[in-house]
């Protein structure tokens, strides 16, 4: 009876490294995909999304700095409702 539940114990922890090598050799392989992938991706803009640089300025969408942002911050709990 030692020797057989010996012996499922060894399976079971042989089927786990087998497990966990199977998962780290595929990890390895998605990650370089991934890389390749990246590495081979070119993105060039046709066209600028605004012609004019000073497009979102002033006006009812003006940018906000820090400060602006923070003074309307809506993190303040209920005091933001």
């Amino acid at each position: 009876m030692q020797q057989s539940l010996k012996q499922k114990q060894s399976i079971l922890n042989m089927n786990i490294a087998i497990a966990f090598f199977a998962f780290l050799v595929v990890a390895v392989i998605l990650w370089a995909v991934g890389e390749l992938n990246y590495k081979n991706f070119q993105y060039v803009e046709d066209q600028p999304h605004h012609p004019d640089p000073t497009a979102h300025q002033g006006g009812e969408y003006r940018e906000l700095g820090l400060q602006d942002i923070l003074r309307d911050n809506s993190t303040k709990g209920y005091d933001a409702i």
